[in-house]
């Protein structure tokens, strides 16, 4: 007999999925998978949820709060050698941090935070 299991929804699901409706909004297909599926990555960074849109070239990688930004550092060269680009999402309180651990990288950084029970994002920044 199976048994269906559902596993609680996230901050990072609810994040993930604001990110999809907003290339979907803009007619672009995109692709929610871990990073693993796109690069080869050390465990701990491969497991990291990502949001993969093939037509701009660019991955979105959203962070919870227990990752670290300073592993993604690597991924942020290996995408650019590729042509790709990376925009790393974290909480908005953690985004000075990500400025300080990926300074210098190729990558831009965003802000997540919740208000109204929506999810809202901070403009693209340069670390």
């Amino acid at each position: 007999m199976a048994v269906a299991v559902q596993e609680p929804t996230t901050n990072v699901d609810y994040v993930a999925e604001a990110v999809l409706d907003i290339y979907r909004s803009h007619v672009e297909e995109a692709t929610h998978m871990s990073l693993a599926e796109f690069i080869d990555s050390p465990r701990a960074v491969g497991s990291i949820r990502a949001i993969v849109a093939q037509d701009s070239h660019t991955i979105e990688v959203v962070l919870d709060g227990d990752s670290g930004t300073e592993m993604l550092s690597e991924v942020a060269w290996t995408v650019a050698a590729r042509g790709w680009h990376l925009n790393v999402l974290v909480n908005l309180s953690r985004l000075g941090d990500a400025h300080t651990t990926l300074r210098g990288t190729p990558c831009t950084l965003q802000g997540w935070w919740f208000s109204d029970e929506m999810v809202r994002f901070s403009s693209h920044e340069r670390p």
